[in-house]
């Protein structure tokens, strides 16, 4: 089944079990995940721009044999996002993964320090509009034992942006990430974001969000 996504807590991981003898760390991904994580980042246009901002809570367990992952994001112009990911890492690395949002399954590979993905997901842009994005992911496990992720959005086979995401562990007592994103979702903040729906042809705009 799934060796190394094996059931254990794993909580406050020394940095120095981290690391392999290439000096880099080992990226376990279900040990990276069980139990509470949050998340925040950023989605930049294909020209760097920054356009939105999101916060995010995780929680990893196992169930029946497979890694489940509960995802809720929050972004600053007041959508909410949520997804369930169930999740297979076999002993020589190869990911799936399956979710409520995705079309078709997410597929990829982890080597050493590293995972790297492909999946096609329907994402909503404004309520009751979606559309339907490729991704590719590559996620860092980095040597203080923090993860980096950084996806490539394209859509009609045109990279249209970027978006840039930091993880990290935390106890559960602190909320969910909805207390985080308040501050980044006032008023004068959310001014400086366009909506979503403000994105026409993409080729003219030169953006996404």
């Amino acid at each position: 089944m799934v060796a190394s996504l094996r059931s254990k807590e794993s909580t406050g991981t020394p940095v120095e079990s981290l690391v392999g003898t290439t000096g880099t760390p080992k990226f376990d991904f279900g040990d990276f995940f069980h139990g509470h994580t949050k998340a925040s980042g950023w989605f930049s246009d294909r020209f760097g721009k920054p356009r939105r901002h999101f916060c995010g809570d995780f929680y990893g367990s196992y169930e029946d044999g497979c890694f489940r992952l509960d995802e809720t994001l929050f972004y600053t112009d007041g959508i909410q996002e949520h997804r369930v990911w169930d999740v297979n890492v076999t002993d020589s690395g190869v990911f799936t993964g399956k979710s409520d949002s995705m079309i078709g399954d997410a597929h990829g590979r982890i080597v050493g320090d590293t995972l790297r993905m492909r999946y096609k997901m329907k994402i909503m842009i404004e309520e009751g509009k979606f559309w339907d994005l490729d991704m590719k992911d590559m996620m860092i496990l980095q040597p203080d034992g923090s993860l980096h992720n950084i996806t490539h959005v394209y859509k009609w086979g045109v990279r249209i942006g970027t978006v840039s995401t930091q993880f990290h562990h935390y106890d559960g007592k602190s909320g969910n990430g909805e207390s985080s994103v308040l501050e980044l979702s006032s008023t004068d903040r959310r001014a400086s974001y366009p909506p979503l729906s403000s994105v026409g042809s993409l080729v003219k705009t030169r953006s996404l969000f």
